[in-house]
């Protein structure tokens, strides 16, 4: 089996129950960061074996629910530049000049955040890209949860978000994008 690594991000009530509710749920394999006298927002880093990615993030998730933990979202996806150079041993003159089109393939992800100074770029496309051009030493493993977790995350986002809409809103919305 592999060893995927990720983070889920949580809000709940304060109180040391929160900790060991989610220790008890599953999360033995978390290092969890949450202040239990002010509630608030956590995060679990997990570093969890699983068959496959989508199977880690799944059981983390029902775990976290389980725990009854308000489940906010996935290890962030956003990039920058300078991150993607960090992440893939290389310099920022070399990310930068993938982006541009200065160097290698072409074709580098569009940024999600487009920004005068620091944009931020999907890690998800961006491994994707690194692998199919041969451009970076990742793994089977590292993409496949990168991909996983940008649509988890998305998926946990817009279910938190629906919340705020009207029942009626809320099923015409699904309908429209089923």
């Amino acid at each position: 089996m592999t060893v995927y690594e990720f983070e889920l991000r949580f809000s709940a009530p304060p109180g040391d129950h929160v900790v060991d509710a989610l220790y008890e749920a599953g999360w033995d394999d978390a290092l969890i960061a949450f202040d239990p006298d002010t509630g608030g927002e956590g995060w679990g880093t997990f570093r969890r074996e699983a068959p496959s990615a989508i199977q880690a993030v799944v059981s983390a998730i029902r775990q976290g629910r389980r725990a009854e933990v308000d489940l906010l979202g996935v290890t962030e996806d956003y990039v920058s530049l300078a991150e993607i150079a960090e992440r893939t041993g290389r310099t920022l003159a070399a990310v930068d000049h993938w982006a541009t089109g200065r160097r290698g393939a072409g074709g580098f992800p569009e940024p999600r955040v487009p920004r005068p100074r620091v944009s931020l770029y999907s890690w998800a496309e961006v491994t994707i890209w690194l692998v199919e051009h041969g451009l970076a030493a990742m793994s089977p493993a590292d993409v496949e949860i990168a991909r996983i977790c940008e649509v988890a995350d998305a998926t946990l986002r817009a279910r938190r978000l629906q919340n705020h809409l009207a029942e009626a809103e809320r099923e015409e919305l699904n309908l429209a994008v089923a």
